[in-house]
């Protein structure tokens, strides 16, 4: 048989030359240079047009081109018959990576009809006619001097081709076997027959097309009826998906990814055309939007193809978001936002999360989903763990309140001879050797004989190619060992997988099930690289639901007008910005010079609404001259004001309202001096370092820190031996360097606080810390300023708390999760870095201490020793990562019992949300002095959105069970209410509850999230 496959081999070659035809050029060109294209119109008659020839400036990085020429076909005649022209596109950069490679849209006859890419060279043209087109040419993000323009018409032999395809794919298919395989032998006889039947002495003959004929004969009749399928020796199926993942920024910026999404989606209807059983799926309702915006006929194409049931529009999340980083809420938003455009632009209700390429996934997610009508969830990122392999690729996902969600990993990857690696892949080929790959990779055969690869070059690569679609009507026929395979969608898919999976749980009696987050043991660094892009983030969720809240009340007492464009458009920036690559910190340095203007103009929007419903507010309370100070939280609040030049500390703000003041002063308690501050909760003091040699808890009687120096700066090599931005890798810390330089240190008192300002200057850098001990608070602030100028070293601050833990908590998005703190297993060691939100504590069982902050995501723990990460200084792909002035607060809060108790996650939204005051006149309204809009009689039960309903002018108020409790709670409105309905997170009313003087009492569980529509 090894001669048989060489003789094969050698007629391929030949073939594979043949069907290629042959090229005529198209003619002379002419060409200018241009900014960004929006819109359709072509620059027809410009006069900025020049000639095209060898010594054109045509090149350099980031730059666009408009190119004109005109060309004919040939009429199918003569030595034309038989062949299919096509217009081809190359550039001298043939070889470069899909995503920075030279890229462009073609216009023929004033239409739009293909993207022209690295793997989408050719646009099948008629013979015959003529043409005047237009080529929108980007040249990429390389830094090429110069590029070539070469353009042909080809003259493929689709005889030839045809031919070509029937003998490669099974060919193909028998080379993932060994030659004395059976699979391997049954094949190649056939394959070895066939090709002795072709008439090769010359080549453009009668008799050579006459043996291409009894060739094809021979295969069809022999091999593909009678072996294939009926004998291919593999009860498995591999669904083929279109697909292109296209990331909305990172190596390019947003306004490339509108023109990115053009190219791709025009391509994927091109070859829609000319493959009728073709099917494609596109998450991501952000590029929908784009190519509504900037190609309109474009996108009317693609709604009627989703009509068709051909394009498949899913995912769920308005982009494929982090889920690490982003608040409960932006969830949320991710998929109303989502599901609303998907809905209300294609009919679709989406059902599954299509998240291929994001870095880890909280356990908050399975409920959020499920009350979102989002039953699936699609990943194959996990596969990238550094350490270990999921045990699973299909299972039941339970999140930290019970909730369960069908989940799917893609398994693609090519055949290592039964031999699998971890990894996999979400751009996909189809071809014998990643179909048979993807079905030995999958580890749930005895659930389901049924995998999927999603095919298609990705990120600007335009999706499938012509050479993926011809394999797959080979392989569809069920090649001897080789799964078959079948067109499908991504929403059939599943529905079948689901149901055969539960079928044969039953069966086994046994349920595959991971319980708690989706940890990705890789990536670690992206809890920390682009501080100030996260501290955006988190001030931007903040603000909006504060904006929210206060239109949404201005709207209930006054009958103002509430702003939901502006909150809409706001909300949608934020979201972009969420992007998986954006708000990691993983994008080049051009994107976040767009998201500092973006986020500055919707912080700047809404501090002006926020500021005018405060003012409308206030005229309608009844009050004498003071201070009215609003709470924008869901429990009743104390904190610092500062008013005309002095601080003041507030008490008992009632949750969602107001109380007018008259501030006083409150007693002075904190005593500090050169290295010691006290008040009544603890005496701190500092040693020669600046650093916190003892913080003694006088309440408790004990000290915080074990011996040691606490609130340590240390500075950690970071090289990570790939992804620069992205990682941690393992062994950073076998380069620590402490940061003991001799700084300057001055003791302060204000009106409600006193402490100490130092001022550390090290490398490059130069680190200002204010702590802050309180009159009237038990929580201590670390006020940083840093100005940072160091390559590859993370900057983290260290604590050594005296308590005895093997575990820590962690906040994560509507609740909170439990990790280890040692590293007994590989999974547990592979945990050194992860990710919490506003508070993380450690406890035995009768003390412990909360660290909590304004805008830092990455802590490690060893024990009771914990590190939080502040500033990381990676180089690629942005060379200027995190340098630059940085501003962030860090808190601890010591206490008795555990940090429910302690009020941990009050403090915690006080530092991310603190109180909000203005100065009033005397008034006669009709609202009281003090005022609550809505409140909970349970502290366990934390109130955190209010806002207007998306359909209607009813109010929407969601809230979550915080302490892992079941429990009934009262909440209470301030105004007038006729019906309160529960509704799931999409505002679809699920059940009426009972209304008893304007309030409401119902049963909360474990972490659960519950979201009120209230009619007034």
């Amino acid at each position: 048989m090894h001669f048989y496959r060489a003789n094969i081999n050698k007629t391929l070659e030949l073939l594979r030359g043949l069907k290629n035809g042959f090229s005529e050029n198209v003619g002379s060109a002419e060409y200018f240079p241009c900014e960004y294209k929006k819109g359709s119109d072509l620059p027809i008659g410009d006069p900025s047009f020049m000639p095209f020839d060898s010594s054109s400036d045509f090149g350099g990085k980031d730059k666009h081109y408009w190119l004109h020429f005109t060309f004919s076909t040939q009429k199918s005649e003569g030595k034309y018959e038989g062949h299919t022209p096509f217009l081809v596109i190359r550039t001298s950069n043939v070889g470069a990576w899909d995503a920075l490679n030279p890229q462009c849209l073609l216009y023929l006859s004033g239409e739009l009809v293909q993207g022209m890419d690295i793997n989408h060279t050719e646009y099948q043209i008629e013979s015959g006619k003529e043409y005047e087109a237009y080529v929108y040419f980007y040249t990429g993000m390389n830094d090429c001097m110069k590029y070539d323009f070469n353009c042909v018409v080809n003259y493929v032999n689709t005889v030839v081709e045809k031919l070509y395809y029937d003998i490669f794919v099974p060919f193909s298919a028998a080379i993932c076997f060994p030659e004395h395989d059976e699979k391997f032998i049954k094949i190649i006889k056939h394959l070895g027959a066939a090709v002795n039947l072709l008439d090769l002495r010359n080549i453009e003959s009668r008799e050579f097309y006459n043996s291409i004929n009894e060739a094809e004969e021979y295969l069809e009749k022999e091999f593909y009826n009678k072996v294939c399928g009926k004998d291919n020796l593999v009860n498995a199926v591999v669904s083929c998906i279109g697909h292109t993942h296209i990331d909305v920024a990172w190596l390019w910026t947003y306004a490339q990814t509108k023109e990115k999404v053009q190219r791709s989606f025009s391509t994927v209807l091109a070859l829609m055309e000319r493959y009728p059983e073709y099917k494609f799926m596109s998450s991501q309702p952000q590029l929908y939007k784009y190519l509504k915006e900037e190609a309109p006929e474009v996108y009317e194409r693609v709604k009627q193809r989703v009509k068709e049931g051909r394009w498949e529009v899913e995912g769920a999340m308005w982009v494929e978001a982090d889920c690490n980083l982003i608040s409960g809420e932006s969830f949320v938003r991710q998929l109303l936002h989502g599901k609303g455009f998907i809905k209300d632009e294609f009919g679709v209700d989406s059902k599954i999360l299509w998240l291929p390429d994001v870095f880890g996934y909280s356990a908050a997610l399975p409920q959020i989903l499920k009350k979102s009508g989002v039953d699936k969830f699609v990943t194959s990122k996990i596969s990238w763990n550094e350490t270990n392999m999921m045990p699973y690729d299909t299972f039941m996902w339970q999140g930290i309140d019970g909730t369960e969600i069908f989940t799917y990993f893609i398994t693609a990857q090519d055949t290592r001879n039964n031999n699998p690696s971890r990894n996999t892949t979400y751009v996909g080929y189809i071809r014998p050797n990643q179909v048979l790959g993807t079905w030995e990779r999958y580890q749930q055969k005895e659930y389901n004989n049924e995998t999927m690869i999603t095919y298609g070059f990705g990120d600007g690569g335009g999706g499938p190619t012509r050479d993926m679609l011809e394999q797959q009507r080979r392989i569809e026929k069920g090649l001897p060992g080789i799964p078959t395979t079948k067109m499908s969608t991504a929403s059939e898919f599943l529905d079948r997988v689901e149901k055969r999976f539960f079928k044969n749980a039953k069966l086994l009696r046994q349920m595959p099930k991971w319980v708690g987050e989706l940890y990705l043991e890789y990536h670690r660094g992206t809890y920390t690289n682009a501080a100030k892009n996260k501290k955006f983030n988190r001030c931007s969720e903040f603000l909006y639901q504060r904006a929210e809240a206060l239109s949404a009340f201005d709207m209930v007492l006054t009958g103002g007008k509430y702003p939901y464009e502006k909150l809409n458009q706001g909300w949608e920036t934020i979201l972009l910005n969420q992007f998986h690559d954006v708000i990691p910190g993983s994008s080049i340095k051009e994107v976040y010079e767009d998201t500092d203007i973006l986020y500055k103009n919707l912080i700047d929007k809404a501090e002006e609404i926020e500021k005018e419903k405060l003012v409308s507010l206030s005229k309608t309370i009844t009050s004498s001259r003071g201070v009215l100070v609003y709470n924008p939280n869901g429990f009743e609040a104390s904190g610092a004001i500062e008013f005309s030049g002095r601080k003041y500390w507030v008490k008992n703000i009632p949750p969602f309202g107001w109380k007018i003041i008259n501030p006083a002063l409150s007693e002075q308690k904190v005593k500090a001096t050169n290295k010691t501050a006290e008040n009544d909760y603890y005496k701190l003091t500092l040693d020669k370092n600046c650093n916190i040699s003892s913080l003694y808890d006088k309440r408790a009687k004990r000290e915080v820190f074990k011996k040691g120096e606490a609130n340590q700066f240390r500075l950690y090599e970071d090289r990570p031996y790939q992804h620069d931005a992205w990682e941690l890798s393992p062994y950073y810390k076998h380069k620590r360097y402490d940061i003991n330089e001799p700084g300057t240190v001055e003791s302060y008192n204000d009106e409600v606080s006193g402490g100490f300002i130092i001022k550390r200057k090290f490398s490059n850098s130069e680190i200002t810390q204010k702590i802050a001990l309180y009159n009237d608070s038990e929580r201590i602030d670390f006020n940083t300023e840093v100005d940072w100028h160091e390559d590859h070293v993370i900057l983290k601050v260290a604590f050594p708390f005296n308590v005895h833990a093997g575990k820590a908590t962690y906040e994560i998005q509507f609740g909170n999760i439990e990790r280890p703190t040692h590293a007994n297993t590989s999974w547990d060691a592979a945990k050194f870095e992860v990710c919490g939100h506003k508070w993380m504590d450690v406890s035995d069982s009768g003390y412990g201490v909360s660290l909590m902050n304004d805008c830092k995501y990455g802590y490690g723990a060893e024990g009771s020793d914990i590190t939080m990460s502040l500033l990381k200084s990676a180089t690629y792909p942005n060379p200027e990562s995190d340098r630059g002035h940085h501003s962030f607060t860090y808190s601890l809060l010591p206490h008795t019992g555990s940090f429910r108790e302690a009020g941990t996650i009050k403090q915690a939204y006080m530092i991310n949300n603190p109180l909000k005051y203005m100065e009033v006149g005397e008034n006669k309204g009709i609202m009281p002095s003090e005022y609550s809009m809505v409140s909970s009689d349970k502290e366990n039960v934390v109130i955190e959105t209010v806002k207007k309903a998306e359909k209607s002018q009813d109010i929407i108020v969601r809230m979550y069970e915080a302490h892992n409790l079941t429990d009934t709670v009262n909440v209470k409105f301030g105004f007038d209410v006729k019906e309160i309905y529960e509704c799931d997170l999409m505002e679809n009313n699920i059940k009426k509850l009972p209304v008893k003087n304007n309030s409401v009492t119902l049963s909360v569980s474990n972490f659960e999230i519950v979201t009120l529509k209230v009619i007034r």
